[in-house]
């Protein structure tokens, strides 16, 4: 359990079996033309196309007008279930090597096989990505899992585990079973802050937070040319175009308003670099599993202001799940910036 403490939310069930198809008929067409007024229907129809392509015009130059910029879309995802909110639902288990792998880009499961798929919806364009969730079954067990990829066959209120998670909530003969499904906020979490590097060019950045815990709102970066605000894509990486060379700043903003900055990082394409820092404090250790339990989950406290002890050296490295803190190759130094949240 983390320092900075969690919070948790509670849900009721949905019946996975109440849908319907819905069958669409087909209108048949009036058929023939009048006689006699065939022309004066022609105007009609003209003057009526010519309305129709005003009114759409106008309405995708408002809806144009109306759209937020990509990186304002990504920091404020609606649909991902947020500490506070309550969510329910079932559950089934699928396994992360035959599903074709994580639609959140990690290189595989966690290292305690304890893992989750949302629905599209609550996806939401992969802003869940590498956040934590307290699964309680009909047994009365709760696990603690991690979003790492997102469930297409889903219907909403449906979440798909891990093989081992849901084993600890109910025999997997059972297949599907009601589940209440909790987000965490400041979860502990396996390993420092890591970013996995998909494309690294002073043109194009493609980078991928790792250990943040607690659902991102904004990853900004400075390569050189000043700080730019990143865009998410689907699949839980944050691109910027013409980020600089590096060495890079890069400060990432959570949900819980923890910001964390670290400097001198060299990224290059394929490799991860490990920093050795923490978004908040406490949120080094385990994931629990534990009996559900009647005693209230403490409330969260941000951490506004911190100052981190930082390893001497970072550097990147070609096995993203291994830290690279300490290396004899380490050549890139990281500093703290602490920040006001």
């Amino acid at each position: 359990m983390s320092g900075g403490g969690e919070e948790a939310l509670e849900v009721t069930a949905l019946d996975p079996n109440a849908q319907q198809q819905q069958h669409k008929g087909r209108r048949r067409r009036p058929q023939g033309w009048l006689r006699w007024g065939a022309p004066a229907l022609i105007g009609v129809a003209v003057l009526a196309s010519v309305i129709l392509l005003v009114g759409a015009f106008k309405g995708l130059s408002e809806a144009a007008c109306a759209m937020e910029p990509r990186a304002l879309r990504a920091a404020l995802p609606a649909a991902v279930p947020q500490p506070g909110d309550s969510r329910s639902g079932t559950s089934t288990f699928f396994d992360l090597a035959a599903s074709g792998g994580s639609g959140c880009s990690y290189d595989g499961p966690p290292a305690d096989g304890m893992y989750l798929a949302l629905g599209f919806d609550e996806f939401s364009g992969g802003a869940a990505c590498g956040t934590y969730f307290n699964i309680t079954g009909p047994n009365g067990n709760t696990v603690r899992v991690q979003v790492i990829d997102a469930c297409a066959p889903c219907a909403p209120g449906q979440i798909d585990l891990s093989e081992k998670a849901f084993s600890q909530l109910a025999d997997p003969d059972a297949g599907i079973i009601p589940v209440t499904y909790r987000a965490v906020a400041n979860p502990a979490v396996p390993g420092p802050l890591k970013f996995k590097v998909e494309e690294a060019t002073p043109y194009y950045l493609a980078l991928l937070p790792i250990n943040h815990g607690n659902q991102l709102t904004k990853v900004e970066v400075d390569g050189g040319n000043g700080w730019q605000t990143t865009s998410r894509r689907g699949d839980g990486y944050f691109t910027a175009d013409a980020a600089g060379g590096g060495p890079f700043r890069i400060r990432v903003t959570d949900l819980q308003g923890h910001v964390t900055t670290v400097s001198g990082v060299n990224l290059s394409s394929g490799s991860t670099a490990s920093t050795g820092v923490y978004m908040y404090s406490g949120s080094g250790g385990g994931t629990p599993t534990t009996k559900k339990s009647k005693s209230p989950s403490p409330s969260v406290t941000p951490t506004p202001k911190r100052t981190l002890t930082l390893p001497p050296a970072i550097a990147a490295t070609d096995a993203p799940n291994q830290p690279a803190a300490g290396r004899p190759d380490a050549t890139s130094s990281v500093v703290a910036e602490p920040q006001q949240c």
